[in-house]
């Protein structure tokens, strides 16, 4: 399997990397689906302290069409002009090697208004109203920055986070994606919410946006959407609404004017629409606090009333003045008189001053609702928030159990397969090959069981760099190549790689086992059969080949002390090839496993860097490496070499680059 953009996509799992070289994101946990492509909670990497941000990673299938890519770029531009608490923050548009294509954001908590509306989630008045002017407020200030209207409009691109409400998102995105229509299966979201006039080409107005917002606020009002995804034009001209049960008469009037197909009769803005659907007096009845706590006074409004009260003359200082000035002749009577206008007018005065303190109360009334509506807004989301997490919880637990069960049958298979394996006559009977496209396969693989064996030199006739002798444990089954890499598989890999052809000597290509390879080049075809087929070849451990090249056995040469002839390819095994040329591969019996060639033939390239003894050999089977490589282990002998050099336990080094006639190799394969 290649590593293209679809590849990728499609295999996106927790701790993924993403993005250029020199801005990483690392995805944390999946969040949802959405209209372009999947959304991750993500840390970015790049960034001193690895800021949690939402990534929305773009769906490859839409990135064909040519123009898409250019408007989501745009998109992220005009976007970063949006700095308002209720308009999701977009970091910008990263791309990610090989054609993949992503957008970072603030973070979002996943809880959409569509997920709360699908839920039936219970909402009272005052929560809705909050809701309504978040989302009134966002939709005004984009149209203020950019000067054009959101346009895409619906639940869906409405986000809620636990902390700062409303974040709306997708806004200067409706030309692209209205590219992108046929692309994608489902009907695009915004459809079903906008306007009469949206339905036709051509500019549209901020008032499209007050339509859309009116038909998200009656459905958050009435919990019904007002339009279905198939009603078109007509269908929305026709149609007769209900009025919600939340609102009186004045109320639903005041919402049908933002219905209206005559454009110049609604709204100028969504907050305009909000003031007319809920003014002052129509909020108070939606308050949740008694009358007597709505009026009872702060210590600094009474303070304050107190100042106002002072400025004002009492009635005592009136009825001072009004002595001061008396006549001792003056008749009772009008004395009387004088005393009842001074009590009249103190009355007014006094009045006048509780009629100032109220209006005080009712310039500071809509802050204090806003406020009151706010911590509402905090309590219906953590309820929600709730709901989310115990719904989430379950959805775990029951993909928990069928993982679990997953891995249950996964294992149960395995342990089937290697107990299969294990039987004494069972090793190099499963043979497969795994597919790199229509045409082509890679290697043919035997399949090997897990085991221990004693490795190094078993009879005291090899070199000391075949010793200590040492038990090594095989814990995982593997595979190895059938036989050695072939001209014909190797070719393939030079010709897709744009590598130059290795020297076939004039021996022939086709089924000749390939020469003229230096270990970089064996690693780099194990790589490219990796990236093809999407399993994990490589070159075989030192440890790995002896014990296949030896199938169980602890003799000389896999098939016992003495050499016999036409067994091998090797200077004196009595083959037609002795010291000539290679043999095409398999031209020998197969060892005790279903391997070829394991002796004679060509020399093979392990992974393992090369050291003078076994002392620190490891024993489980993996391979030995230092960072100061400069030398790689060979097995296995060739035609060119004395028969005392094909043995299994038989060693040498040589340098990474080096390449020459006798020299080969065979692949390995771990089996997950």
């Amino acid at each position: 399997m290649s590593n293209t953009p679809d590849s990728v996509y499609q295999s996106l799992q927790e701790g993924t990397l993403l993005g250029p070289e020199h801005h990483r994101f690392k995805l944390i946990k999946h969040i949802a689906a959405h209209l372009l492509g999947q959304l991750w909670q993500a840390e970015d990497v790049g960034v001193a302290g690895n800021p949690l941000v939402t990534l929305l990673i773009i769906n490859p299938v839409l990135l064909k069409q040519n123009s898409f890519a250019e408007g989501i770029k745009k998109h992220a531009s005009l976007s970063k002009q949006l700095q308002n608490k209720h308009i999701a923050e977009c970091y910008g548009f990263f791309p990610h090697p090989g054609g993949l294509l992503f957008l970072s954001y603030e973070k979002l908590d996943g809880l959409t208004l569509e997920s709360m509306l699908q839920r039936g989630s219970k909402l009272q008045p005052t929560q809705q109203l909050g809701l309504l002017r978040q989302i009134a407020y966002a939709i005004d200030m984009g149209y203020q920055k950019l000067h054009s209207p959101h346009a895409c409009l619906s639940p869906s691109a409405i986000f809620i986070n636990r902390k700062g409400g409303v974040k709306l998102t997708l806004p200067a995105l409706r030309e692209t994606l209205e590219s992108i229509s046929s692309l994608i299966k489902a009907p695009l979201p915004y459809h079903q919410y906008q306007s009469p006039e949206a339905f036709h080409p051509g500019k549209l107005s901020r008032k499209t946006d007050v339509y859309s917002f009116a038909a998200i606020a009656y459905e958050l009002l009435s919990g019904k959407a007002p339009f279905s995804e198939k009603d078109d034009e007509a269908d929305r001209v026709r149609k007769q609404l209900d009025k919600p049960d939340s609102l009186d008469d004045e109320q639903w009037q005041a919402l049908q004017r933002a219905f209206s197909t005559d454009i110049e009769e609604r709204f100028p803005n969504c907050s305009e629409l909000i003031k007319e659907v809920f003014p002052p007096q129509k909020e108070e009845s939606t308050e949740t606090t008694t009358p007597e706590d709505d009026t009872q006074e702060s210590p600094q409004e009474s303070s304050n009333s107190d100042e106002e009260s002072s400025e004002k003359p009492s009635v005592k200082d009136k009825l001072k003045k009004l002595t001061a000035f008396s006549i001792p002749n003056i008749p009772k009577s009008a004395i009387y008189t004088v005393l009842g206008s001074a009590i009249f007018l103190a009355g007014y005065l006094v009045g006048w001053s509780i009629s100032e303190f109220i209006n005080f109360k009712e310039k500071d009334f809509q802050a204090l609702q806003i406020e009151k509506q706010q911590e509402a807004l905090q309590q219906m989301y953590a309820s929600l928030q709730a709901q989310q997490d115990i719904q989430a919880k379950r959805e775990r637990e029951l993909a928990d159990i069928a993982l679990e069960k997953t891995i249950l049958q996964q294992q149960l298979t395995a342990t089937k397969k290697l107990l299969k394996a294990q039987e004494p006559d069972e090793p190099g009977q499963q043979i497969f090959k795994d597919q790199i496209d229509e045409q082509r396969y890679g290697p043919e693989m035997v399949l090997l069981p897990s085991g221990d064996f004693r490795m190094g030199d078993q009879t005291g006739i090899g070199d000391d760099n075949e010793k200590p002798v040492h038990v090594v444990q095989i814990d995982k089954p593997f595979a190895l190549s059938r036989f050695e890499v072939t001209f014909a598989e190797y070719d393939a890999f030079a010709k897709a790689t744009n590598r130059p052809l290795p020297d076939d000597e004039g021996w022939g290509r086709g089924n000749q086992p390939v020469i003229n390879v230096s270990w970089r080049d064996a690693v780099a075809y194990a790589t490219w059969l990796k990236n093809e087929t999407g399993q994990p070849y490589r070159l075989p451990s030192e440890a790995e080949w002896e014990y296949a090249a030896r199938g169980g056995t602890l003799t000389t040469y896999w098939w016992g002390d003495e050499l016999k002839p036409n067994m091998a390819a090797c200077a004196g095994c009595e083959s037609p090839y002795d010291g000539q040329k290679p043999a095409p591969v398999g031209s020998f019996p197969a060892n005790g496993w279903g391997l070829h060639d394991m002796t004679g033939n060509v020399d093979e390239w392990v992974a393992d860097c090369y050291a003078d003894n076994y002392q620190l050999a490891p024993i489980d089977g993996s391979a030995y490496r230092v960072k100061a490589c400069k030398n790689r282990v060979m097995r296995g002998g060739s035609w060119f070499e004395i028969d005392r050099l094909i043995r299994p336990a038989s060693r040498y080094r040589h340098p990474v680059d080096s390449k020459r006639n006798s020299w080969g190799f065979r692949v390995a394969l771990d089996i997950q």
